[in-house]
């Protein structure tokens, strides 16, 4: 009998897994135009549709996957509006296969609902952000502990050898935090399953490795270069913490604003007090360092702020660091205590899938700007158009805007195509008849592809207009 109630609790947790990702599988179908033109995404998915080869930014290999599905169905034929919910739905499904592989290949049901768990513990706004490789962090590690628990239940051989550094890879290569994560996992694992430890001794080596020569091998960005010169600001700054717009970030979203972070301090307080009682104070320690340090380290790096996506970005690993240790220390219950536990783990997964939900609302607010705009310059009949940065309100950040515009339009048709560059005021005295990038610089008109973009040769136009 107490066999049988672990089933089902194990089952409950997997059943309500596939019940969540159905769940957000249907958000990124309906919402693909927000989701996928919205700044970085519009540009790194435009190249993905332009380009002929596979695009990768700043080293990040292993973020490739949705993007290998929009080459595949570029190949097939897919028009735009089919390329650009396969880019959508694919961001999804990475998390999902991670998913089915613990659940239904290794068969760690405690594996399979962390990842569940991390995959909407501290998402919200970044679920519209789909090319930020953070969103990474919440699914490669839970491959990781897939392969590294399916090792110690049946035994290491080459074949797991071989999983376990293809997990280790993905982690390492997604995103330069990616170190810190793995690192987290294998030093989680040393203390829960120690027949595993002469093989997380060789991986933390690796880890530690590749976090002190990586950068070397594999030169930062510029972007990355200046949070390193940022971490180190902060730190100057310690004695300000309080009045940090990061600290303000994380405590009002907290209980302030929203209570968006509310549910995984919960479940953090919860994990610590289950592993106090199991005596299990390796592990007690591991999870309470590495979330403080974790925190502590974003607080101090973007200690200057962020938009707000960009901010909670940075906040999204925290959600492996929790999920992981409460869905072990859960494991680690009576039969009867898990069945329990599934239903706070519903709760859970219910209100912050809910809060996803509601953060289509910013994000179709700012789509439904860019599509005035290129509504505006239709009537207008321009196709290649400058605007003032007062005429962009509702959009904020406008760098990306000739990629979004031209996505936008291009949805109608290739020949409908067109694109606005937004200039500051201080480019006020602009005349008709100016030369911009990227069109003219970066990516002449003539190379676009006419399958999907159609772009006329020649200079913009200043929009002499206004938008309502």
């Amino acid at each position: 009998m107490r066999r049988l109630s672990h089933i089902r609790a194990t089952d409950a947790f997997v059943l309500l897994g596939h019940a969540l990702f159905a769940g957000l599988f249907i958000l990124a179908y309906m919402h693909f135009r927000e989701r996928v033109i919205h700044v970085d995404s519009a540009l790194q998915i435009f190249k993905w549709v332009q380009k002929p080869g596979v695009e990768v930014e700043a080293y990040r290999y292993s973020a490739v996957f949705p993007q290998l599905l929009v080459k595949l169905a570029k190949g097939l034929g897919f028009g735009l509006e089919g390329l650009l919910r396969i880019a959508s739905l694919g961001h999804v499904l990475v998390g999902y296969i991670i998913f089915l592989l613990a659940a239904h290949v290794w068969r760690v049901g405690w594996v399979a609902a962390a990842a569940v768990l991390a995959t909407v513990l501290c998402t919200r706004l970044t679920f519209y952000g789909i090319v930020l490789e953070a969103n990474y962090l919440i699914s490669y590690p839970f491959l990781l502990a897939a392969v590294l628990e399916g090792s110690a239940r049946n035994g290491r051989n080459r074949r797991s050898w071989v999983w376990v550094f293809f997990a280790l890879a993905l982690v390492l290569l997604v995103h330069p935090v990616g170190f810190l994560i793995a690192l987290f996992v294998l030093a989680f694992f040393y203390f829960a399953r120690p027949v595993l430890r002469p093989l997380l001794l060789v991986l933390g080596v690796t880890t530690l490795l590749w976090g002190l020569i990586g950068r070397k091998l594999l030169p930062p960005s510029g972007y990355e270069s200046d949070l390193y010169a940022a971490t180190l600001e902060g730190l100057k700054n310690l004695g300000s913490l309080g009045e940090m717009p990061s600290m303000d970030f994380l405590l009002g979203h907290s209980w302030n604003y929203t209570t968006h972070y509310l549910p995984a301090w919960i479940l953090l307080a919860t994990t610590l007090l289950l592993l106090a009682r199991q005596g299990a104070w390796a592990l007690f320690g591991v999870t309470l360092a590495g979330t403080l340090g974790y925190t502590a380290l974003n607080v101090v790096t973007y200690h200057a702020g962020e938009v707000a996506v960009m901010m909670e970005k940075n906040f999204l690993p925290l959600a492996t660091l929790i999920a992981l240790p409460v869905m072990f220390a859960v494991s680690q219950r009576s039969a009867r205590w898990q069945a329990w536990a599934v239903l706070p783990f519903a709760l859970v997964l219910f209100l912050q899938f809910r809060g996803i939900s509601f953060a289509a609302r910013p994000a179709h607010a700012r789509y439904a700007a860019i599509e005035n705009v290129v509504h505006e310059l239709r009537g207008a009949g321009l196709r290649k158009a400058v605007l003032q940065e007062d005429m962009a309100e509702g959009i904020g950040v406008v760098w990306a805007m000739p990629f979004e515009t031209l996505l936008v339009s291009s949805l109608d048709g290739p020949e409908q195509g067109l694109t606005a560059m937004v200039v500051s005021a201080t480019s006020g005295t602009l005349g008709q008849g100016v030369y911009l990038a990227p069109w003219d610089t970066d990516l002449p008109v003539d190379e676009l592809d006419p399958r999907y973009f159609d772009l006329p040769q020649g200079s913009y136009t200043v929009f002499s207009g206004s938008l309502p």
